[in-house]
């Protein structure tokens, strides 16, 4: 089993039918196919299901073969007296229980039923990185593993399947590209993260960072996002794999967001949470009853309690 499939390869649909003989598509299907490409199927002749009603999960789950797209179906079994009539009150309390449609007049899945089919990679040819080594109690079936090597003091287990023919320093190099996007495609989401994020602790600490200068909604932005990711480099990596990039972005980010702190808009003083909710309420534009701000309850004058708007 491989636990991050074949590389370049995608998967297909497995379906069981008669003698393994693509059926002829339907009128729906051409029209589908002529928009939006063939559907990749695998079709696999039926008779290899012929033990199916013999196996554990036909005799003891009710599975069987359906078709309709290469679907094993187990139905529901059939509830008692009193969880029909909670269902039943379920249904009422939500008004759907007199809610009909034309589809429930056909048959489909309900509540309760499982249905899942198979999704296979199947290249013709497949270029394997890692550990091949005979198997511990059968001397004539061969193992495959990641090989386990030190990589900066550190053990870590190196197992590449890519579809096709490839060398070993071409897999290397297409794992690090990979590997590089998805670092960068995660560095972008955290920095468009940090935008609010700093806003909102902004507010939490007395600050308003979305009314100061755009120097210092630009250090609070930076401090986010050095401090979060500093912190999540020293979590993974800890002091052994570039430990001074990592404290060295973490302290930065600790700078620019206090000096960020220092040159922000001062906001009055209120319970932090109440001043982060309303800030996210206000974004969301949520009815203004449901955020009642600290800065719209006046003081009160005379000893007379005020009351809030």
């Amino acid at each position: 089993m491989l636990a991050t499939g074949v590389r370049s390869q995608p998967f297909r649909d497995v379906d069981f039918v008669p003698d393994g003989r693509a059926p002829p598509p339907s009128f729906f299907e051409r029209m589908v196919a002529r928009f939006f490409g063939e559907r990749n199927t695998r079709y696999e002749p039926l008779q290899l299901l012929r033990d199916t009603p013999r196996a554990v999960a036909a005799t003891r789950d009710n599975f069987v073969y359906v078709g309709q797209g290469g679907y094993f179906f187990s139905p529901y079994e059939n509830p008692s007296m009193t969880q029909r009539l909670f269902n039943y009150f379920v249904q009422y309390m939500e008004g759907s229980l007199f809610d009909w449609q034309l589809g429930d007049l056909m048959p489909s899945c309900t509540a309760g039923d499982i249905r899942f089919s198979y999704q296979v990679q199947d290249p013709s040819t497949v270029s394997f990185l890692g550990e091949v080594r005979t198997h511990p109690s059968r001397s004539s079936v061969l193992e495959m593993t990641p090989r386990s090597t030190m990589i900066h003091d550190r053990r870590e287990s190196i197992g590449f399947v890519h579809a096709g023919s490839h060398s070993a320093q071409n897999m290397i190099i297409a794992e690090d590209n990979a590997s590089r996007n998805r670092a960068l495609i995660f560095r972008a989401v955290l920095l468009l993260w940090s935008i609010p994020a700093a806003r909102l602790l902004g507010v939490a600490l007395g600050r308003e960072v979305g009314d100061s200068s755009i120097s210092t909604q630009v250090m609070a932005t930076a401090g986010m996002f050095g401090s979060v990711l500093g912190g999540m480099w020293l979590v993974i990596w800890g002091t052994d794999v570039g430990s001074r990039d990592s404290i060295l972005l973490f302290v930065m980010g600790g700078y620019f967001g206090f000096m960020a702190w220092r040159l922000s808009v001062r906001r009055g003083r209120g319970r932090w949470w109440n001043a982060v909710w309303c800030t996210i309420g206000r974004w969301a534009s949520v009815p203004p009853e449901w955020r009642v701000e600290d800065s719209y309850v006046p003081a009160s004058v005379d000893g007379v309690e005020s009351k809030r708007l």
